[in-house]
């Protein structure tokens, strides 16, 4: 078998990193529509599902929305009963956003297979290469972070204002941005 150059390994690299970032986001937005929920809920729970409860601060770190966003979005899970609030055991004055185990059952039809399939996946792969594996996805999770963080710093595009106005044009009505 002969060796890839390390250029066209970097590439291939790279353009795997966008297409699973790409698919990751149609497949959770596939999945948020089936359930009838909006995607950045779905991305709520999962970093819940992953780090256990927390606060809406911590949720609005995660997600990187408003806390106005994130109140919202708690009470449309709260009010689906995918969430609940309570008080923190630590501190009576927070209030944590937890799972409820109960309405998470519904996901396991999608997210069971996966997980079934990932497991199978990984096992064609070394000790030393999930090692590997692990330490670049925890880099590329930072590097995001750091990213998203960069470009929200970044000024917004400025808006464009399009007017838009019927006009007859050689005895045809259409509609011209102006």
């Amino acid at each position: 078998m002969t060796k890839k150059p390390r250029a066209q390994l970097v590439a291939e690299i790279h353009g795997g990193f966008q297409r699973n970032s790409a698919i990751s986001v149609l497949l959770s937005q596939t999945i948020a529509d089936k359930v009838g929920i909006a995607n950045t809920d779905l991305e709520c729970m999962s970093f819940l599902e992953q780090e256990g409860p927390m606060t809406a601060g911590r949720l609005a770190e995660l997600t990187g929305l408003t806390s106005g966003a994130v109140t919202r979005m708690i009470d449309r899970l709260e009010a689906g009963k995918y969430v609940r609030r309570r008080g923190d055991p630590k501190d009576r004055r927070r209030v944590m956003v937890e799972l409820n185990p109960a309405r998470m059952k519904e996901f396991e039809r999608f997210y069971g297979p996966m997980a079934g399939e990932s497991f199978a996946l990984l096992d064609r792969y070394t000790d030393a290469q999930l090692e590997l594996i692990a330490g670049l996805l925890a880099q590329m999770t930072e590097f995001g972070r750091r990213h998203a963080e960069r470009i929200k710093a970044l000024p917004n595009a400025p808006k464009r204002r399009i007017k838009l106005v019927d006009r007859k044009i050689l005895g045809q009505n259409v509609r011209v941005e102006l």
